[in-house]
């Protein structure tokens, strides 16, 4: 029998460790299964992580304890592993407490293990639990850690995507282009539909661009400078601007501000605005003669 003195943790997960792992992985899948039954868990891939969780456990637990204070070093294989698990989780759109479980459930294992194989009266129990505690709550911040940085990617990426979803440039027609603006207008999107009219006006060489404001909510001064700024900028590659889409509240809010729109062309509604926008390129929309 191991001597009281000699007991680790180690000498558990290497004895068990087959046994730890089918329960460990029996109770995560079985919450994941619930939860996402739709999400596509490779059980395979996840196995193997943890085996390999495992056996960097039985190694730093091997011999001494270790110290207090202890973290994972970055780029060691114990940190890689839980990166690597916590990433491909994230993309698959588990939530940061069910990712958290993961560490939580062979804690709890780890603890019942120990209680169970620790010799009679075994003077380092309760040094070797409270080790074990520590340990993997810093690898549980270690995951969790991993998740919030890739979920934030996550979102950056689709914030820009939506941006550039909602900040299309249409060809009407030879030399008129027309972007639709929807939403709040920001600095930061201000700048990419004044870059994106001034490429679409280069590219199709636009003599006429169409602003058209239908779906902007709220026009104030802010919203005023940034559409101001853009039409100057088109102004400065040749391109005429007409501004649709202002409505009577919108007229209002914009003249009791001082704002002034005397020097473009405004039209009540996008159809009036495509109107004039052809008329200024020698172009018509009449009715086909029978």
């Amino acid at each position: 029998m191991t001597e009281s003195a000699d007991f680790t943790l180690g000498q558990v997960l290497e004895i068990r460790q087959e046994e730890l792992l089918n329960a460990w992985m029996n109770s995560v899948l079985l919450t994941w299964r619930r939860k996402y039954p739709h999400t596509a868990i490779n059980e395979d891939l996840l196995r193997l992580q943890s085996r390999q969780l495992l056996d960097e456990l039985r190694k730093l637990f091997s011999g001494a304890i270790p110290p207090e204070g202890w973290e994972p070093v970055p780029g060691s294989k114990i940190a890689t592993l839980l990166y690597d698990f916590s990433v491909k989780h994230a993309k698959h759109g588990i939530k940061h407490n069910d990712t958290v479980l993961y560490i939580s459930v062979i804690k709890q294992l780890l603890i019942r293990a120990l209680l169970q194989d620790a010799p009679p009266a075994c003077r380092v129990l309760n040094t070797l639990i409270i080790s074990m505690d520590h340990v993997l709550d810093r690898l549980t911040v270690t995951l969790y850690d991993a998740y919030l940085e890739t979920r934030e990617r996550i979102i950056a990426q689709q914030s820009l995507s939506l941006l550039e979803l909602s900040t299309p440039v249409v060809r009407l027609w030879d030399r008129v282009v027309m972007v639709p603006l929807i939403g709040v207008i920001d600095t930061q999107r201000a700048r990419q539909i004044t870059e994106r009219l001034l490429e679409a006006i280069a590219k199709y060489e636009a003599t006429v661009a169409i602003l058209d404001v239908t779906g902007v909510p709220v026009l104030d001064t802010s919203v005023a400078g940034h559409i101001m700024k853009t039409i100057a900028a088109a102004q400065m590659l040749g391109a005429q601007v007409v501004m649709t889409g202002i409505n009577p509240d919108g007229a209002q809010t914009l003249v009791k501000l001082g704002v002034n729109f005397a020097e473009v062309t405004t039209r009540a509604t996008l159809r009036a605005g495509i109107a004039e926008g052809l008329l200024r390129v020698g172009k018509r929309i009449v009715p086909i003669k029978e």
